[in-house]
């Protein structure tokens, strides 16, 4: 609505400059200048509320949604080592900004946070998740909406938190430093393994 009335503001102004003196208006000054006045009024008011809907987002209010998603160890724990292996978080920087690798809950499929503007870390008792906090400008009511449906300002985001609510133990750690920790942990296994064997052995000799 409010490029109909800029632009029926300046259409009228330049129409009432320049009708000539024929025109019933223009036969009045009082009236010729009062159109003139009002349609610049129109013009110049309308423009300016443009400038702050675009800039100072005039008409607008900040709406945040929240999106909770369950989430596990990207190498999930199972028998022996359920009490040896951190819960795991992968990071993978773009650039840099850092992209947080995570698991579904019951999903094997790795998923991304995304680039955001923010990413925080707590520590939580209870089954581990994701809590992503969407910041956007919408439009006051209804008479804003319709005033400025043209400006497209309308669910436009300002900021993007992701929370990631963790055990105590966890480890946020990039690829090459999880590929090192699971060839430590091999090789670990490994050594014990061969330990087992060896002590087996020796008690069979006895």
């Amino acid at each position: 609505m409010i490029l109909v009335t800029l632009i029926a503001g300046a259409a009228f102004f330049v129409y009432f400059i320049l009708a000539s003196g024929g025109k019933w208006f223009s036969q009045h000054k009082w009236v010729d200048r009062m159109l003139i006045a009002l349609s610049l009024i129109v013009f110049l008011g309308s423009e300016t509320l443009m400038i702050l809907n675009e800039y100072h987002h005039f008409g607008m209010k900040s709406q945040v949604t929240v999106r909770r998603t369950a989430i596990q160890s990207v190498v999930p724990a199972s028998g022996k080592q359920s009490s040896a292996v951190p819960f795991i978080l992968l990071r993978r920087n773009i650039g840099k900004d850092p992209v947080y690798l995570y698991v579904q809950q019951g999903r094997t499929k790795l998923n991304h946070s995304g680039l955001t503007d923010r990413n925080r870390f707590e520590t939580t008792t209870k089954t581990p998740y994701l809590l992503i906090q969407k910041k956007q400008r919408v439009f006051k009511n209804r008479f804003y909406h319709q005033l400025f449906s043209f400006s497209g300002q309308n669910h436009v985001t300002v900021s993007v938190t992701n929370v990631f609510y963790l055990p105590a133990r966890h480890q946020v750690m990039t690829v090459q430093e999880l590929k090192r920790m699971q060839k430590a942990m091999k090789k670990q296994q490994a050594e014990m393994q061969k330990a087992a064997q060896q002590q087996a052995a020796s008690h069979s000799k006895k």
